[in-house]
């Protein structure tokens, strides 16, 4: 290992291995970005902001820790700049800010065995909240769900919870995304983007669900026709945009960061 290579291995001191300016700035851009609207919520109201993009992009260049920190630092700057993308207030700082990255990081890190627990534990605890809340308890007046509905609801969690168990998110994903083979990178990012932004679609809109007591079949509806093909684009999107950032950050000559894919 040369000299250039020592010092890229030695990350600058913050939070995770990423430097406390590294994580602002980024984290700034994350709450700008919750100004630009990207898909309409099903049954209007709003939109699903761009940074959603950004911050599951957060952990992928700041490691986890550093990508969870910058997306809490960019939910409270969007709530501020953008109240019409955080109608819930403190709620949706966690709910649209912050969720993102942490189960993106979650699943771009299974190959350490204490962030594989984590994320296990997450899709089990997910999948289990898919059958309770809101429709059963607390309840939401008028309202039974059906097996469609929840038949609605395997889109989002039986894959990854099957996949869990099998080297593709246990070692593959998190392996793939940091080669250097073009396709193989590309596949990984995109597996664990979607991955985690479809178990984190759960959190972020089951609350609604309850708040503004949802009809099942708006629900069903969101779920069969609109969040069934909009995650799934959403996270190409995000694969687009951080494989660029990702090179331009191997090729930068940046000391790396712990669990970065970079």
């Amino acid at each position: 290992m040369g000299e250039e290579e020592r010092t890229r291995e030695r990350a600058t001191v913050g939070y995770g291995g990423a430097s406390i300016a590294f994580i602002a700035v980024y984290g700034a851009i994350n709450g700008v970005l919750a100004l630009v609207p990207v898909f309409p919520y099903v049954g209007g109201g709003g939109f699903v902001p761009l940074s959603v993009a950004f911050t599951a992009i957060g952990p992928l260049i700041l490691g986890p820790i550093g990508g969870i920190i910058a997306a809490i630092i960019g939910g409270f700057i969007g709530m501020f700049i953008s109240p019409a993308m955080f109608p819930l207030g403190l709620l949706d700082v966690v709910l649209t800010g912050i969720l993102p990255a942490v189960f993106v990081a979650l699943f771009m890190n299974t190959d350490d065995n204490r962030w594989y627990l984590l994320t296990l534990l997450s899709v089990i605890f997910t999948t289990a909240m898919w059958f309770v809340y809101p429709y059963v308890f607390p309840g939401v007046p008028g309202q039974t769900p059906d097996a469609l509905f929840y038949l609605s609801t395997t889109f989002f969690w039986l894959p990854w919870l099957i996949l869990l168990f099998t080297p593709v998110l246990k070692s593959w994903v998190p392996e793939w995304s940091r080669l250097d083979d073009p396709k193989k990178r590309y596949i990984g990012v995109f597996l664990g983007v979607l991955a985690g932004i479809e178990i984190f679609y759960y959190w972020w809109t089951a609350p609604y669900w309850q708040i503004f007591a949802y009809p099942v079949e708006l629900s069903f509806t969101s779920n069969m026709f609109g969040y069934s093909w909009w995650w799934p684009v959403l996270a190409i999107l995000t694969t687009v945009i951080a494989i660029p950032l990702v090179e331009a950050l191997k090729r930068s000559g940046l000391p790396r960061i712990p669990r970065a894919i970079w």
